[in-house]
């Protein structure tokens, strides 16, 4: 009881500091999202422009990726919680057993103790018989007793049968004396044993009623950060809908495919410090080699989507398709934005991450791609726009 107590203790004081902060949290992410959404424009949009709101969807993103980790949390707190409430109506319902059996065994005792007692007072009735009998053969000499039997023979008997019913009245009174005083032990043992499992049924009771306290306090903190998620997911969205604005406008104004350098921070990725020197120096979590463009597309996939199948050293991109049907996702020749386009042309194929769509040209950004804006480096980020038939498009998203 005591660890239950101190945890359900130490639990509520972390609940009640969160939940302090939570509002401050809140107005803090909206004023976050206030200081990020673009403000109206009549004028042509620049790739600054692009550069600025990619960087601002990325932060959005993180923002939106840490509530969700403190909503997990809360979560997985509320799921445990619920494990140990579990746990006390188990231990509750197997205290309840035991009172059952305890009250039927007293009521049990409380009736052997009754008949006991009847027995005892009709004994005594004889008794008393008895010891009148033995006082007025007392006042009788034996003499007299022998001379007033019919025979010696009879008086022998009445002298025996005496002697054994009081032998018999004897033994009887003082076995049930002792069986009277043996369960009356039992009937008080069985007393104490009962008031000392509703005591503890009672603190089960209050411990169970503070977890369902703490449980809805959980509960609440998990919600404020899902809320809050969701919030700054509508703010992320508004945004991607500027963003899908600025892409169609650049596409208007310049109408060429030409590459760029494009988003600063490189889509993310969290190995673009180490591109292109560290270039295949290790695998990712899934697989693939750093800097290659399907180390990038895995990348982007988790962070749209929180997951990323993991396909056992058959990473290069020509394989993405076949994998990708085999694991039940989506392949096809029409692009939407957040999927993956895949070429299969040359020996390992090209994966790219759909940033817009526009009429039959698609706006992409990947790695590993030898261009200009590049410098013909290997292992390097660049964006650009292209013709929509140049890949296949694995949806991952639901």
């Amino acid at each position: 009881m005591g660890g239950l107590e101190k945890s359900s203790r130490l639990c509520y004081d972390f609940i009640m500091k969160i939940k302090r902060n939570i509002l401050s949290l809140c107005l803090a992410a909206l004023a976050i999202v206030a200081s990020i959404l673009p403000a109206p424009r009549s004028s042509a949009y620049t790739q600054q422009d692009l550069n600025n709101v990619n960087s601002k969807i990325s932060e959005l993103r993180q923002q939106m990726n840490q509530y969700e980790e403190q909503a997990s949390a809360f979560a997985a707190e509320a799921n445990s919680i619920q494990a140990q409430i579990n746990s006390l109506v188990a231990q509750q319902n197997a205290l309840k057993t035991q009172i059952e059996l305890k009250e039927a065994e007293r009521e049990q005792l409380i009736i052997e103790i009754d008949t006991i007692t009847k027995k005892i007072n009709t004994n005594s009735d004889t008794v008393g018989y008895t010891i009148a009998q033995f006082y007025y053969n007392d006042e009788i000499s034996t003499l007299e007793r022998m001379a007033s039997s019919d025979s010696f023979s009879s008086f022998i008997d009445e002298e025996m049968q005496m002697s054994s019913v009081s032998d018999t009245l004897s033994r009887i009174i003082e076995e049930n004396k002792n069986l009277k005083a043996e369960l009356e032990v039992k009937k008080k043992n069985a007393e104490m044993i009962l008031k000392d499992l509703n005591s503890q049924k009672n603190q089960l009771a209050q411990l169970q009623a503070e977890q369902a306290v703490l449980l809805a306090q959980t509960r609440e903190s998990e919600q404020s950060y899902r809320n809050m998620k969701n919030q700054v997911a509508s703010q992320k969205a508004a945004l991607e809908e500027e963003q899908q604005k600025i892409l169609a406008d650049l596409a208007r104004q310049y109408n060429v495919s030409g590459v760029t350098a494009g988003d600063p921070r490189k889509g993310g990725y969290p190995y673009s410090n180490r591109c292109p020197q560290q270039k295949d120096a290790f695998a990712d979590q899934w697989g693939m080699y750093i800097c290659e463009c399907v180390s990038y597309t895995a990348w982007k996939v988790y962070s749209t989507y929180g997951y990323m199948p993991y396909w056992g050293g058959r990473g290069n991109a020509k394989q993405w398709p076949a994998n990708a049907r085999a694991a039940g996702y989506t392949v096809s020749n029409i692009p939407k934005v957040h999927t993956v386009g895949i070429s299969t042309g040359g020996a390992y194929g090209h994966a790219v991450w759909v940033e817009a769509v526009s009429g039959n040209r698609v706006y992409i950004s990947q790695y590993n791609y030898r261009n200009a804006a590049t410098g013909y480096r290997a292992g390097e980020y660049s964006e650009q726009w292209v013709d929509k038939g140049m890949y296949q498009y694995i949806y991952f998203g639901k």
